[in-house]
Order: C-alpha cells, then structure tokens, then sequence
C-alpha cells in the first residue's frame, strides 16, 4: 500500500458527456465539507464528484 497523506479535496462538476471534460468547482481541507457541498449540489440538480489531492503528487477519485 503506498504512503501518502491527504492534503486537500478538489470538488469538479460532473460532464454532461463522456467526451467532454469536467469543471473545477472549489476545493477544501475537510472531506465532510466537500461530502456536504457535493450532497446539497445534488439536491438542486448539479452533480460533482471529489478527488483527493495527495502529497505522493497524485489525485484520487473518492
């Protein structure tokens, strides 16, 4: 299992097509907070997705 910590979450906007690429949204510190933007975006019609930003460099889809 790699090493790494979290250091942030990136919140993007989901694409309308598969050929299309997602938007920035916002980013934050705290994974609940970002659970909580993305579940209150779905109430009102918007889906988003998080990726965790690591400090191995990489991004990881949650």
């Amino acid at each position: 299992m790699a090493d790494y910590t979290i250091l942030y979450y990136e919140i993007y906007v989901c694409p309308q097509n598969p050929t299309d690429s997602s938007k920035y949204y916002g980013k934050t510190p705290l994974l609940e907070q970002a659970e909580i933007v993305v579940r209150k975006a779905k109430e009102s019609g918007t889906m988003l997705f998080i990726k965790a930003v690591c400090s191995d460099g990489k991004k990881r889809y949650l």
